[in-house]
């Protein structure tokens, strides 16, 4: 079977299971270039938001996220502190926060679009303490600021580092700019009064864990089966069970999206989709079909990558099938660890048994 005819097929059933049929006839021709499709916009309610149906995007806008005008702008110029206590780093053309004063005090933090006429384009990462991984900076970016309750992120920003707000625990509110491409690991984790934040629409990256045990990640994990942001399927939720077709708008599986999703028994992947990251589908004990529909979709090389297994010790197994082309790289992946491989016809979508 032709990879177009399963993809019709699947179109067609996903519509009758209410997984996702409004990204269905999505544009064939790419926008633009890479991994961003031209798909056509979500539709919208009367407040201009995205509508959902079963917790689910009916579409989607996948942005190509714009690059980092001041990459190569590495001079460090000098470094110096704001009246009202944050530190910066300004380079020969843009600046950087780097963190605060041990004074910082703000309620409501409006990060400077500028400082001395120049963009400030990036928040940096926390550093851990020398010589120990696990204990950070406590004066690096945002960290664990207590008093803060509303954070706004201004035009311009580029990028949020890794663990820029980790343990805000009295912030409520984060207003991102459109322009912000990167969200670092555990940027805003352990925020736990956070019930306000939207992730830019051309997103690029986000780290691991960047909202973990936040009440506003904990909604989307309760509420939407599926968690994508700009294309990318960045997780998938509590109720996220059986059968699962990823919408055909979706161009990556990100890192543990579907880790230890208990009851999850399959899950197709359509063509559109052209990575699948570590730990993507481990852990998963009743996961017995896996459809991996485009021939060229990179996956990370990995045992632990589908894995049943749900306890430590011992080799990695996944006893279920791989459906795929014959010679694609799904079908080496199976050959190099050893997975039982079919043809993508060999599927059947009740209930992920073979045909």
């Amino acid at each position: 079977m032709h990879l177009r005819q399963l993809s019709a097929i699947l179109t067609a059933a996903a519509c009758l299971l209410g997984t996702g049929c409004g990204a269905a006839n999505a544009a064939d021709e790419s926008s633009a270039s890479g991994l961003w499709l031209g798909i056509e916009p979500a539709e919208e309610d009367e407040f201009g938001k995205a509508t959902y149906e079963d917790g689910l995007y009916l579409s989607q806008t996948v942005k190509e996220p714009q690059p980092d005008l001041f990459a190569d702008d590495k001079k460090l110029v000098r470094e110096g502190t704001t009246d009202e206590g944050i530190c910066y780093a300004l380079y020969e053309e843009h600046a950087e926060i780097t963190g605060h004063t041990a004074q910082f005090e703000a309620d409501e933090l409006i990060i400077p679009e500028t400082i001395s006429g120049l963009p400030v384009t990036r928040i940096c990462s926390v550093a851990p303490v020398e010589n120990n991984q696990f204990e950070m900076d406590k004066l690096g970016a945002f960290y664990s600021c207590y008093t803060l309750s509303k954070v706004t992120v201004p035009d311009g920003m580029y990028e949020i580092g890794d663990y820029a707000f980790y343990g805000c625990k009295n912030l409520r509110e984060v207003e991102i700019s459109e322009s912000v491409m990167h969200i670092g690991t555990r940027a805003f984790a352990m925020c736990s009064s956070l019930t306000s934040l939207t992730v830019p629409s051309g997103i690029d990256t986000i780290g691991d864990s960047a909202f973990a045990l936040t009440p506003w990640y904990d909604d989307l994990l309760f509420h939407r089966d599926l968690i994508i942001f700009n294309g990318r399927l960045y997780d998938a939720g509590k109720r996220c069970t059986g059968e699962v077709i990823v919408p055909d708008y979706v161009v990556s599986v990100g890192d543990y999206a579907f880790y230890s999703r208990t009851y999850l028994t399959a899950v197709v992947l359509p063509e559109s989709v052209q990575s699948v990251g570590r730990y993507a589908f481990s852990h998963c004990p009743k996961l017995r079909s896996v459809v991996i529909q485009n021939p060229d979709c990179e996956i990370y090389a990995d045992q632990t990558t589908i894995s049943n297994k749900t306890n430590g010790g011992g080799e990695e197994y996944y006893i279920g099938v791989i459906y795929c082309e014959p010679d694609s790289a799904a079908a080496k992946f199976a050959e190099k660890y050893k997975f039982r491989c079919k043809d993508t016809d060999q599927f059947s979508l009740e209930n992920g048994k073979q045909k």
